[in-house]
């Protein structure tokens, strides 16, 4: 039998009467979730939590933040979730990281990303039906493969036919 946990649970204003009901086996993630990605609210709707404020910490701040991260992808190693949502799980909490460690955008940008969260209803959603959502992950992980491939192999591609150029006019 499923009950709800906590009052700040669902805060959209369609959910507001109805809060969202937490699987007891991943509470402790979504209570988690909430506290670092959403569990305080801007005037005007904006949610943020206490990883916006640890990421201000020079140095250490998104790393601390990474390593809370981490903690539900443990849980969901635990709750065997597919391997593939555990991949799609460490790239968001990767994105997160790497988006986080420049400066001041960075920091906006965690605020914006909330990898806790998402991670938390990737993980709500494949306890609940995991065949459903697995051809959902795939297709982000190719497509952040391609993606991180084309970033990195244009630029090269970009450098080489540039020493082509050069050595042409020498």
């Amino acid at each position: 039998m499923q009950k709800q946990i906590g009052p700040f649970i669902a805060r959209t204003s369609n959910d507001a009467l109805n809060p969202e009901v937490v699987d007891p086996r991943i509470a402790d993630v979504e209570a988690l979730a909430r506290w670092l990605d959403y569990a305080f609210v801007l005037p005007g709707g904006f949610e943020f939590g206490f990883a916006g404020l640890i990421g201000l910490v020079p140095g250490i701040g998104d790393v601390m933040d990474a390593v809370l991260s981490l903690y539900i992808i443990t849980r969901a190693i635990k709750l065997g979730v597919a391997r593939v949502a555990i991949s799609r799980m460490l790239v968001n909490v990767g994105i997160e990281a790497l988006a986080g460690a420049v400066p001041v955008i960075g920091d906006l940008f965690d605020v914006a990303f909330k990898a806790n969260r998402r991670n938390y209803l990737l993980l709500k959603n494949h306890l609940a039906d995991p065949k459903r959502h697995e051809r959902k992950d795939w297709f982000f992980l190719i497509m952040t493969i391609a993606l991180v491939v084309l970033s990195i192999g244009l630029p090269v591609f970009g450098l080489i036919e540039l020493f082509k150029f050069v050595s042409k006019l020498m």
